[in-house]
């Protein structure tokens, strides 16, 4: 028992520990705000977003624009036929009849009374710029939950080196136990070939858990929209795993703050105002024009230098053409009330399955906790089994894969309880 002694604390005394972390000198630290915060500030969906709102904007300065008068200038130079100028859509004193002419103008002309029809275009963008600012949120919601989730795995696969380097370290040493024991002529030399096939699968784990580590930083940096191939040394939040309120009070959150409903719902007041747009050219619109200017064969009279007039334009037979666009619009209306109703249902969905999804989570972390204490219990019997020759290697190697699975399944549980508490966030607009 002296020499088994010995041999096994001159094992013990090899043992050299050995960082688990990934990172190199190459790496950089990165913190959780500060991958949200990249991903907002870089990816390319929110800014593809930002330049719809400013299209939208740019669209109500346009229709509102029939609001003001409008001017423009024209001038033309003819020969012949009077009338056949009217090709080049002058308006003013430009379109002067006279058979040889020319002549220069400036024209104002506006809608003096249109029956609704720019206000309704004008509330129809209005309602089109809230749509594509509450997508933005919306988007922005996603790029929110896309990097958490991405940095959550992340931080699983850096844990998981750990682990793997860990069971190198335990396997290593449970070798160099085995080595001592044959020396002793305690042990066979089935012992160290077994000893030495668990190292090997070891040093196989951790480099599994390398290249699942690597492909989860290229999975980061794709979420924060960031080309790069750089690594990153995670930082490990403070996890504490909570039961979320009641479900129904989940959903009737969902409901009220999800940015996307808000959005479906924009597009319906939307579609709402092109229906009456469309309905308003049923009416006539009433116009005025005022044109100055010179001519040339023109006597120099007020008359003949300067325009002004009323006019209505009233359609009477347009071949069904109103009609059709009428029903198109009232179409698009009940189109997007199904969309939204459709919405309602997927969100309610979320919220449920990430509801039972973080309950199940929650009990996965209280589950593996229990396991790796059972396991370091079994793995404290099977060593001293082990040392008094009451059992062989296989047992000692069995009890061993079972607390490296309990503590890699420890660490997924807890980073699994965070991608399913950041989904259940989304679910309900917390973002």
């Amino acid at each position: 028992m002296q020499i088994r002694f010995i041999f096994l604390m001159t094992a013990l005394l090899t043992v050299q520990t050995v960082s688990g972390n990934q990172g190199t000198g190459q790496s950089e630290p990165l913190s959780l705000e500060q991958a949200v915060a990249t991903a907002l500030e870089h990816h390319p969906r929110l800014r593809q977003a930002q330049l719809e709102i400013q299209a939208a904007e740019a669209r109500i300065k346009e229709a509102r624009s029939t609001f003001l008068p409008q001017v423009d200038a024209g001038g033309i130079a003819k020969q012949g036929l009077s009338g056949a100028g009217n090709w080049f859509g002058l308006h003013g004193l430009a379109s002067s009849p006279e058979p040889e002419d020319m002549a220069v103008s400036v024209n104002v002309y506006q809608d003096l009374y249109d029956f609704g029809r720019t206000e309704h275009q004008s509330s129809a963008r209005r309602s089109e710029l809230i749509y594509f600012t509450e997508t933005v949120l919306a988007e922005q919601a996603k790029v929110i939950l896309d990097a958490k989730n991405a940095y959550y795995n992340g931080l699983k696969a850096q844990k998981l080196v750990g682990v793997a380097e860990t069971t190198i370290q335990e396997r290593r040493l449970t070798l160099r136990q085995a080595e001592a024991f044959y020396r002793a002529q305690l042990r066979s030399k089935l012992d160290v070939s077994l000893a030495q096939l668990e190292v090997s699968r070891a040093e196989l784990g951790r480099v599994k858990a390398d290249n699942s580590l690597k492909q989860a930083f290229a999975t980061l940096n794709h979420r924060m929209g960031v080309e790069s191939s750089q690594i990153y040394t995670l930082q490990e939040p403070l996890i504490e795993p909570t039961s979320p309120p009641a479900v129904e009070g989940l959903v009737e959150q969902s409901l009220d703050s999800r940015p996307d409903l808000r959005a479906v719902e924009a597009r319906i007041e939307a579609a709402q105002e092109w229906v009456k747009r469309a309905e308003s050219e049923r009416y006539p619109r009433f116009m005025g024009l005022f044109s100055g200017g010179w001519t040339r064969f023109a006597d120099f009279t007020l008359s003949n230098l300067l325009f002004g007039g009323f006019g209505f334009r009233l359609p009477v037979f347009t071949g069904g053409r109103l009609t059709a666009r009428i029903e198109e619009a009232k179409q698009d209306v009940e189109k997007t009330k199904m969309v939204r109703e459709e919405l309602i249902q997927n969100v309610e969905l979320q919220v449920r399955t990430a509801y039972t999804d973080i309950l199940t989570a929650i009990e996965a972390v209280k589950t593996n906790s229990q396991m790796i204490q059972q396991a370091q219990e079994a793995l404290r019997l099977a060593r001293i089994r082990y040392r008094m020759e009451l059992s062989d290697f296989v047992e000692l190697a069995a009890a061993q894969t079972f607390l490296s699975t309990a503590e890699s399944d420890y660490a997924a549980a807890l980073y699994d309880y965070k991608i399913k508490e950041s989904e259940l966030e989304y679910a309900t607009g917390g973002f």
